[in-house]
């Protein structure tokens, strides 16, 4: 608890006053490419084939044991080292002179498994300091579940009695303090990095240097008075910069606790915090871009609080299982909850869904309360939604328990998962794009009320350029993908709203996004084209009834269906300007919602959703 106190100290001091130059070099377009302004291998030498020598990783959180998986090592090849007020790690790899892809230099090569999503620059700064050497093409290699090679920078020398240690610049980092870090000299790491060190005094962070030391780990001899003055006045100043920053951070702290006791009753642990600063790129997404994450901070729990209130994740406790996880009911200081437990090689959604939750709060978006790490996986605490997906009500709801829903419910479903997706995209701070609405991600609580839910794909866009905005690979769940998505990998809130048009018509129809067809079981059902099919008939309105779900037993106002589907088919459109943004799709939606009840009412309705409206939700 006090290095986690500690670490989480220090990053509130990077955050408050050195977030100018973070944000320097965040928006610096050189620092996080692997190209030969950070990264030079290690020339061979024709004495030297290979030899031992270390790699300094960079805390992420990661175990022992994680650390040597990602670099193929033995647990005992990882040893520990203090950083500051942190501790990373050194491992010892052999390292041999080869040619990559006509370089030539000395690397050590291990092994990684591609994750769905990982992209280069993540898998190098994220698993290994940003070590790794980038080959022309390498990101066509990374296709799912292929294993490919990682080439990390290392370095031989023809003293014996001398090993290199490939270490990569961190924030506030100096040529002194690093030479202190490894007991190494200063003038030893001058001369392996001439190109980087022409001016001893300025590093930037995400340098990858050479730093030769004694084999037997013998700290090096000072190198005389200047050197010794030098350190006796960065000493001085670190200590005054440390003094001041402490009073200032005291004094931040008291004003934001006293704020959270004003705010919120709830007694929250402290969440870990990025001590990884030279993987800005990575942690930019996740937290310096949005300051709300502090100040809308999670619950963390303790894996032991995980595994008890899920009774260590009990098969009898399973409720759902998607593609970034499985999800658990549970039981948290006596409230029932849900625990999605996620690998960590899903870490990219993790962090994606814990960044945006933190800052969405709305009755018609799933609410974040927690989460916890470790053990090789991550986990997200939600509040329990009672009557699980839109999706088991929808399709064959009497075999999963489920009454099927009325006209009312689904109107009633439809306006409030628009609202929670209009929610995200105009009424906070920054607009978020879901990029997976689907049926399986609205849930339903005991009132029948809509939650959007899963936001791992969810991304941030700026509102004045939103389309230029293009992803890095195709997303989504397929019968639910916009058609410039596929063509030109955009994502824009008009990606959104084609995806929710799908689940307007899968409300009218009961059928699946997409299913393999009864009439041609060789060919598979999409409700686009079923919907599309549906207007351009000569009597579309007949069309229509001929494919609303059989669930429903005739009991619909057909003008509201109608303006439904319309509306979907307008959401569905090929080109995505000539879609209504969500804004009026809510209004449209409340319109039908509101005929409705007149309808239900003139016929003495006493549904679970007419029932509800009339008592205030």
């Amino acid at each position: 608890m006090k290095m986690a106190a500690q670490n989480n100290r220090q990053f509130h001091l990077h955050h408050l006053y050195f977030l100018a130059i973070i944000l320097t070099h965040v928006l610096s377009s050189n620092v996080f490419i692997e190209s030969s302004s950070t990264m030079y291998p290690f020339s061979c030498s024709d004495q030297v084939q290979n030899c031992d020598s270390y790699l300094y990783h960079i805390s992420e959180g990661l175990s022992i044991e994680q650390i040597a998986s990602f670099y193929s090592v033995k647990s005992s090849n990882v040893e520990p080292i203090t950083h500051g007020l942190k501790q990373d790690y050194l491992v010892s790899v052999p390292c041999t002179c080869k040619d990559v892809n006509g370089t030539q230099g000395y690397f050590y090569d291990t092994f990684y498994s591609v994750q769905s999503g990982d992209i280069f620059t993540n898998v190098t700064w994220v698993l290994y300091s940003g070590q790794a050497w980038e080959v022309p093409g390498v990101e066509r290699l990374f296709i799912a579940g292929d294993m490919i090679s990682v080439h990390l920078v290392c370095g031989c020398l023809e003293v014996e009695a001398k090993e290199i240690v490939t270490y990569t610049v961190q924030e506030n980092d100096t040529l002194t303090g690093i030479a202190e870090l490894l007991s190494a000299e200063l003038t030893g790491i001058e001369n392996l990095n001439e190109r980087f060190t022409r001016n001893p005094n300025l590093i930037d962070v995400g340098w990858v240097l050479f730093v030769p030391r004694e084999k037997n780990g013998i700290q090096a001899p000072k190198q005389g008075k200047q050197h010794n003055l030098a350190i006796i006045l960065g000493t001085l100043s670190a200590v005054t910069l440390f003094s001041v920053c402490s009073l200032l951070l005291f004094l931040h702290r008291r004003n934001r606790n006293h704020k959270n006791r004003k705010e919120d009753p709830e007694v929250v642990n402290k969440a870990q915090s990025p001590t990884r600063t030279s993987l800005r790129t990575h942690f930019r997404e996740k937290y310096i871009e949005d300051a709300t994450f502090e100040s809308e901070r999670p619950i963390v729990y303790s894996l032991k609080e995980i595994d008890e209130a899920t009774s260590q994740f009990d098969e009898s406790r399973k409720i759902g299982a998607g593609g970034y996880g499985i999800v658990y009911i549970g039981t948290l200081k006596e409230r029932e909850v849900a625990i999605k437990k996620m690998k960590s090689s899903r870490s990219k959604e993790f962090y994606s869904e814990l960044k945006v939750l933190c800052k969405i709060h709305h009755i018609n978006v799933v609410e974040l309360l927690g989460y916890a790490t470790g053990d090789n996986h991550l986990y997200l605490v939600y509040e329990y939604i009672q009557n699980g997906s839109l999706n088991d009500h929808l399709h064959d709801p009497l075999l999963k328990g489920h009454s099927p829903l009325s006209w009312l419910a689904r109107a009633q479903i439809a306006l409030d998962a628009a609202r929670g997706i209009e929610y995200i995209h105009d009424h906070t701070k920054a607009r978020y794009i879901h990029r997976d609405i689907k049926t399986s991600n609205i849930l339903l609580d005991k009132g029948l009320g809509a939650k959007v839910a899963d936001f791992g794909l969810a991304r941030l866009v700026e509102r004045s350029n939103e389309e230029d905005a293009v992803a890095t690979r195709l997303v989504g769940t397929p019968g639910y993908i916009a058609p410039e998505s596929v063509r030109e990998l955009q994502m824009t809130s008009k990606t959104d709203v084609f995806s929710f048009g799908v689940v307007l018509a899968e409300l009218i129809t009961g059928q699946r996004a997409l299913a393999r067809d009864n009439g041609q079981p060789n060919k598979m059902k999409v409700l686009v084209a079923v919907m599309t099919a549906i207007f351009r008939d000569q009597d579309p309105e007949t069309a229509l009834e001929a494919n609303i779900d059989e669930n429903m037993k005739g009991s619909y106002p057909m003008d509201e269906v109608y303006k439904m589907a319309e509306l979907s088919t307008h959401c569905m459109n090929e080109d995505p300007t000539n879609r209504p943004e969500m804004r009026e799709i809510v209004q449209k939606l409340c319109k039908i919602l509101m005929s409705s009840i007149e309808w239900e009412a003139s016929l003495g309705g006493s549904s679970q959703v007419f029932t509800r409206l009339f008592d205030g939700r």
